[in-house]
C-alpha cells in the first residue's frame, strides 16, 4: 500500500513538473501562424479621413473605413461585418515625452490603442487573448501571457487587420495594403500616422544618422528579440514550452540591439520635423506596431477606464 502511494505521488509530480503538462501537450499549444485571409473585397462605403489643427490639438475625423481592399468579413475565422463608425478624435499638437512609458496593455487587458493611420483606421496591436484562451470571464486569466495577434490564427487579413464585434476594422500589425499604395520604396522617410500621444509614426525607414537628413535612408531595426530557452509556466496557470513568438511575452527588449528604443521609436529629424522630434516606427519584425507610448496618451484612444 505504501509503494502504491509513492507511485501515485510520483505520477502527480510528473504531471506537475516544471514543464507543466507533458512536453507533447505543450508543443501542441506552441505553434505559430502567419497565414492571412486574402483581400478580395472592395467596400461599398468610401473611406473618410480629415486632419486639422484646433488650438493645441491635432484633430481627426474618420469613419474607420479603410481605403484598400479587405478580406471578406464575416468569414470562418471572424463573424463580424465591417461598419462605418463616425468619430472625431484628438491628440496633442505639441506632445512632450513623459517621465515613463505607458504600456498599451494593463494587468486586466488592453488599455490603449496605439494610434491612427492616415486613412482613418486605428492601430490596435494588443489582442484580448490571455492564457488560457477560453473566455474573458475565466477567473484564472493570466494577462502576462497574452497571444501575439500577428503569430496566431485570429482571422487577420493581408493587412494584418480584422473586425471587432462593433464592426470596427483595425490593424494589429503593419497595414500592408495601405503601405503598398504609398509605394514606400525606402528612398525616403514616409509618414503613415499619428500615435495616441501626438508623436508622428513612420514606416520602417529612417536616416542612418538620426540627426542628419543628408545621411542614407535605411531600414530601422527594432531592439527586440525572441527569448531563448523555455517558458517558466506549468502548462496550467501559464504556458510552457520553448519561446516561439506565440505570446507577446516571448519577446524581450535588449537596449542597443537595434536603432529603436523600447517604444520602437527614437529622436531625430524627419521631413515633416526638420528641427527634430520623437517619432515611432512601424517595423516588419516584432513589435511591428509599438506596444508603448512615450508621451501622454489621449483619452480618445483609451480602451479601459
Amino acid at each position: 500500500m505504501k509503494f502504491q502511494n509513492l507511485s501515485l505521488i510520483f505520477i502527480l509530480l510528473l504531471a506537475c513538473s516544471p514543464n507543466g503538462t507533458p512536453e507533447e501537450e505543450c508543443s501542441l499549444d506552441n505553434t505559430i501562424s502567419n497565414e492571412r485571409i486574402a483581400d478580395t473585397e472592395t467596400l461599398s462605403e468610401t473611406s473618410l479621413f480629415m486632419e486639422s489643427i484646433m488650438g493645441d490639438k491635432r484633430v481627426f475625423t474618420t469613419n474607420n473605413i479603410p481605403d484598400h481592399m479587405v478580406a471578406p468579413f464575416p468569414n470562418a475565422s471572424n463573424p463580424n461585418t465591417i461598419k462605418a463608425i463616425n468619430e472625431t478624435l484628438s491628440v496633442d499638437y505639441t506632445p512632450e515625452l513623459a517621465n515613463q512609458l505607458t504600456s498599451l496593455q494593463g494587468d486586466f487587458g488592453p488599455l490603449y490603442e496605439f494610434g491612427i493611420i492616415l486613412n482613418g483606421v486605428h492601430l490596435d496591436p494588443v489582442a484580448a487573448e490571455p492564457w488560457p484562451h477560453t473566455t474573458l470571464n475565466d477567473p484564472n486569466l493570466n494577462w502576462d501571457w497574452n497571444l501575439e495577434a500577428t503569430t496566431n490564427d485570429l482571422g487577420l487579413d493581408v493587412s494584418n487587420a480584422h473586425v471587432q464585434p462593433s464592426g470596427k476594422y483595425h490593424y494589429h500589425g503593419v497595414p500592408t495594403d495601405y503601405i503598398e499604395n504609398l509605394e514606400a520604396t525606402g528612398n525616403e522617410m514616409v509618414l503613415v500616422g499619428w500615435a495616441a500621444d501626438g508623436f508622428p509614426v513612420y514606416y520602417k525607414y529612417g536616416y542612418t544618422d538620426a540627426n542628419n537628413p543628408n545621411s542614407a535612408v535605411i531600414e530601422l531595426v527594432p531592439s527586440y528579440q525572441l527569448k531563448s530557452g523555455d517558458r517558466p509556466g506549468d502548462g496550467i496557470t501559464a504556458p510552457c514550452g520553448a519561446y516561439t513568438g506565440k505570446y507577446v511575452n516571448d519577446f524581450e527588449f535588449v537596449d542597443g540591439l537595434g536603432q529603436l528604443d523600447e517604444a520602437n521609436g527614437r529622436i531625430g529629424v524627419t521631413p515633416e520635423f526638420p528641427n527634430g522630434t520623437y517619432y515611432y516606427v512601424l517595423t516588419e519584425d516584432f513589435p511591428g506596431i509599438p506596444r508603448y507610448l512615450a508621451g501622454t496618451p489621449s483619452n480618445d484612444f483609451k480602451l479601459m477606464p
